[in-house]
């Protein structure tokens, strides 16, 4: 299980965006832990690529071939080839992280950030963490609270996703 898992910070509908209580966690998963796991944009985006296309990193379905293939990761942007015809697959679109310019590690520190603390992080902080303008933070937190934390984005019922 992986512990960013995207999951790990659903919080009910009627405390989004309360932040009056202190700031819960349901798990032991530290910031070192964190740091280990996800140091980079490489190892960031090699999660995405796993968890959307790929469950042992090489063979996935490619939507040219139509065939299962092996792929590997294209050095030269945020992609991976597949062997047999040359496709480039991004695991990034049609993600929140699609044609953003912060850094992927960032995004996932952001939404450790918002694990840990229940979602009762402010943008402020954010902002000061991850080292980004006002805006950009809010960017950021806007899209992982619509986004991530219920199914089916922002006009979802009010039921959260649960944590797998």
């Amino acid at each position: 299980m992986c512990h960013i898992g995207m999951y790990s910070c659903f919080v009910p509908a009627n405390e989004v965006n309360d932040r009056s209580g202190p700031p819960v966690r349901d798990s032991d998963y530290t910031l070192d832990e964190f740091a280990r796991e996800y140091p980079d944009s490489d190892r960031c985006l090699d999660w995405l690529w796993r968890a959307r296309f790929a469950p042992d990193g090489r063979h996935a379905l490619c939507p040219r071939c139509g065939r299962e293939r092996m792929f590997h990761r294209t050095r030269s942007r945020a992609a991976y080839t597949c062997d047999s015809c040359g496709l480039h697959v991004h695991p990034m679109k049609g993600t929140i992280f699609e044609n953003t310019r912060v850094p992927l590690e960032r995004w996932f520190y952001a939404i450790y950030l918002m694990g840990a603390t229940g979602g009762a992080i402010s943008i402020s902080q954010l902002e000061r963490e991850l080292g980004v303008t006002h805006r950009t933070a809010r960017r950021i937190d806007t899209a992982i609270r619509s986004e991530l934390l219920y199914q089916g984005g922002p006009n979802a019922a009010a039921d959260p996703v649960q944590p797998s």
